[in-house]
């Protein structure tokens, strides 16, 4: 009962600040699917850095809008989600191929939107993983509701996330690197804490 009384308030709580709303989706894991302790080390110091990470981002989007822009703005989670993403494709849209400046999708009438890879009328999930920055004319004209497999272009979208794949050969060798024996508990401990968060890394860039 308290876990559900706590949950109750931590959904209202989104739901205030617009973080989550009737299109979310919200997976509910019990705690004993987390009797690793190393586990949950690992995904409480994940959120933490994802949290640091969010304020870096606003604090950037706050400089580099008004030196690019020339206006000053609040970032929204909206625009940090957005930064995300543009960070995450290396500021090109992976569809056109264009570069993408902060101009073009923070402020009124962004030229890219925020497009679900896999449409949810398709079955898609409105998880950031299914999301990336596309310019919106071939977003809404072009693309609409095909996966990106169905388009022409489909070989040089693929070529423009090699950085992505390049990331998942790096990570799944530092996985492998940490399964090696280690001459105390607490050694031991911290390499798996540290596999565990490499993993959700490398699961997070296997979804993109």
């Amino acid at each position: 009962m308290r876990a559900l009384f706590r949950l109750r308030a931590l959904i209202n709580r989104l739901i205030k600040e617009g973080k989550v709303d009737s299109q979310t989706k919200i997976n509910i894991e019990f705690a004993r699917g987390l009797n690793d302790a190393n586990m949950r080390k690992a995904i409480e110091e994940f959120q933490r850095d994802n949290e640091k990470k969010h304020q870096r981002y606003a604090e950037e989007i706050s400089k580099l809008y008004e030196e690019e822009c020339g206006v000053d703005i609040v970032p929204t989670e909206d625009d940090i989600l957005k930064y995300q993403l543009w960070e995450e494709q290396n500021h090109l849209c992976l569809y056109t191929g264009k570069t993408i400046g902060i101009c073009g999708f923070i402020g009124t009438n962004p030229r890219y939107d925020i497009e679900h890879t896999i449409p949810r009328s398709r079955g898609g999930d409105n998880s950031q993983m299914n999301k990336t920055l596309c310019e919106a004319t071939f977003n809404r004209y072009v693309k609409g509701r095909k996966l990106p497999s169905e388009l022409a272009n489909h070989s040089e979208i693929m070529e423009r996330t090699s950085d992505w794949r390049q990331k998942i050969e790096d990570l799944e060798k530092q996985i492998a690197r940490t399964r090696g024996a280690q001459p105390t508990k607490k050694a031991k401990d911290e390499q798996i804490k540290k596999r565990h968060r490499l993993t959700m890394e490398l699961n997070y860039l296997r979804g993109k």
